[in-house]
C-alpha cells in the first residue's frame, strides 16, 4: 500500500481537520467539544469508538481483515492557556486565551488521516491498529488514565510523533537513545520564626534560608552529580515573608529537575532532602520537602522498532530525510506508554522560514508548514502497516 500516495489524495481533508482544531482548541481535560470531533471523523471512517465517561479522549480500534499483532498510534489533543498573536487568519483561534501553540491540533489530523486511509484499505491489514486520542498531554501525568483503563493492553507497539519547529519541514529525526527528559517537581517549605526587623537576632528568617537552600541547590549539578551525566534543577518560584520590616517565619520554593538516567532520577528527591535540611539549619530553621514524580524520560529503546519508522520515512519524504537533532530537556508523558508496551517516538519537521512557520512550540506566533501533514499521516499509517507485517 502507497501510504504517501493515499495519504496526499486525504491533504485537503487533513488540513482542513487541522485548521478546525486550530480553530476550536480546548484545555487539557477539557476536549469535549474536539473529542466529539475525532469521534465523529473515526466512526465516518468505520473504526470502533472507544469514549470514556471520566476523562475527555477517545481510542479508535481498526480489526483488520487478517489476524495478527495489534499496533497503536497515538496523538495529543490538548491546547495551551495562550492568546494567539494573529487573529487575522482564518483559522486562528475561537477560544480567547486558548490557542493550539504546540502543533497538537497537527497530530489530531494527522493520526484521523492515517486513521481514514488505513479504514478504507483494511482488506490489506494483518491484525489490529488502535488510535489514541489523549488529552492534557501539557499537564504532564494524564497519559496514566488510559493505562489504568487497559487501553494498552494487548498492544505490542506503539507509535508517537510531534511535528518539530526546530527542524525544516519535511525532514525527521527518530534517533536511539534518550530523546527528551524526565520532567519532575519540588516544593520546600521552610519554616523559621518571626521577629522585628530592626531586631533579626530574635528570630530565625525563613527568607534567608531558603536564599541559602536556592544556592545549595545548585551544588547538586555542579558537585554531587557526575559531570557527564545531564541534570537540570530550576527554583522556580520563591515565596516569604509578610511586610517589609518583618523577619518571616516561612518561606516556600518551588521547583523542576530534569535528568535522562532513570537510576539517579530515583535519587534526586533524597538530595533535595538533605540538602535543603542541611543549609536551613545553618539559619536556625528548619525544612520540609515534597517530590512529585511526573513524565519519565523518553528513551527510544528498542533499535528493531527504531529502523521500522527510519526506513518508513526515508520512503516517504525522501533521501537525506533522516536527520540528527540534540536530546530534548523538556519532557513528553508518551513516556508513561513505553513502561506498558514497546514504543517510540519521532520528530517531523513542520519549520519553513518562507511560510512564516519559524516560530518556536508555546509561542503565540507557532504555526506550521501545513504541507508536512499529509506526510505525517503516512508515516503514522506506513509504521503501523510496517510493523504488522514484521515477521
Amino acid at each position: 500500500m502507497d501510504t504517501k500516495a493515499l495519504a496526499l489524495q486525504e491533504k485537503d481533508y487533513i488540513i482542513g481537520l487541522r485548521r478546525w482544531f486550530h480553530a476550536h482548541p480546548e484545555l487539557g481535560g477539557e476536549e469535549v467539544r474536539t473529542t466529539a470531533r475525532i469521534a465523529e471523523e473515526l466512526r465516518a471512517a468505520g473504526v470502533e469508538v472507544e469514549t470514556f465517561p471520566d476523562i475527555t479522549g477517545c481510542v479508535g480500534t481498526l480489526r483488520g481483515a487478517r489476524p495478527g499483532k495489534t499496533v497503536m498510534l497515538r496523538a495529543d489533543i490538548d491546547a495551551l492557556p495562550i492568546q494567539e498573536a494573529d487573529t487575522s487568519k482564518p483559522y486562528a483561534s475561537q477560544n480567547p486565551g486558548v490557542m493550539h501553540a504546540c502543533g497538537h491540533d497537527c497530530h489530531t489530523a494527522m493520526l484521523l488521516g492515517a486513521a481514514k486511509l488505513l479504514a478504507a484499505h483494511r482488506d490489506k491489514i494483518a491484525g489490529t491498529v488502535k488510535f489514541l486520542f489523549q488529552m492534557a498531554e501539557e499537564i504532564g501525568t494524564e497519559s496514566r488514565h488510559y493505562v489504568e483503563k487497559g487501553c494498552l493492553a494487548g498492544v505490542d507497539a506503539i507509535y508517537g510523533q510531534h511535528v518539530w519547529s526546530l527542524l525544516p519541514a519535511g525532514t525527521y529525526n527518530l534517533e536511539d537513545g534518550p530523546r527528551m527528559a524526565s520532567s519532575d517537581r519540588f516544593t520546600i517549605r521552610i519554616h523559621g520564626q518571626a521577629a522585628h526587623g530592626s531586631a533579626p537576632h530574635q528570630g530565625h528568617d525563613a527568607v534567608l534560608a531558603a536564599a541559602a537552600v536556592v544556592m545549595a541547590l545548585q551544588t547538586l549539578v555542579s558537585r554531587v552529580n557526575d559531570p557527564q551525566n545531564t541534570f537540570v534543577l530550576t527554583t522556580g518560584v520563591m515565596n516569604g515573608g509578610t511586610r517589609d520590616n518583618i523577619v518571616a517565619a516561612e518561606a516556600e520554593l518551588i521547583g523542576t529537575t530534569r535528568a535522562f538516567d532513570k537510576a539517579f532520577r530515583k535519587t534526586i528527591p533524597d538530595l533535595i532532602r538533605r540538602t535543603a535540611e542541611a543549609a536551613a539549619e545553618a539559619y536556625g530553621c528548619t525544612a520540609d520537602c515534597t517530590y512529585f514524580f511526573g513524565p519519565a524520560p523518553l528513551i527510544n529503546e528498542h533499535r528493531d522498532l527504531n529502523e521500522i519508522a527510519r526506513r518508513a520515512a526515508e520512503d516517504i519524504l525522501g533521501p537525506g530525510a533522516l536527520v540528527p537533532m540534540e536530546r530534548q530537556m523538556g519532557a513528553e508523558d508518551f513516556s508513561v506508554y513505553m513502561d506498558a508496551a514497546p514504543g517510540l517516538y519521532g520528530f517531523l519537521g513542520c519549520r519553513n522560514e518562507a511560510k512564516g512557520a519559524a516560530s518556536p512550540h508555546h509561542a503565540d506566533t507557532f504555526d506550521v508548514d501545513e504541507d508536512v501533514l499529509p506526510l505525517g499521516a503516512a508515516l503514522y499509517a506506513r509504521f503501523a502497516l510496517d510493523f504488522l507485517n514484521a515477521k
